[in-house]
């Protein structure tokens, strides 16, 4: 979602605010889920937290990936060295 299309909601007596349906959607969040807000500079950022080690590993590595074509380049050159053992 761009800076310029971004959702209004509004601040309840009780400081509490609803999430718009198509930011929870593309946040994939749900009821139950749980978020971090964080401030950076003067913007409230919203973010998803994610439970798991995988969810939390998620794209690491990614440029290594990208720099070796991908990850079956990646594999199908290992293949070729140990058949010229």
């Amino acid at each position: 979602m761009s800076k310029a299309t971004g959702r209004v909601a509004t601040l309840t007596s009780k400081s509490q605010i609803t999430i718009p349906a198509e930011v929870r959607r593309r946040l994939g969040i749900g009821p139950g889920d749980r978020v971090v807000l964080e401030v950076e500079g003067g913007t409230a950022v919203l973010r998803p937290v994610r439970g798991g080690f995988a969810e939390r590993s998620e794209g690491l590595g990614r440029a290594v990936w990208v720099r070796a074509g991908g990850a079956v380049a990646y594999l199908e050159e290992e293949r070729g060295q140990w058949e010229g053992d």
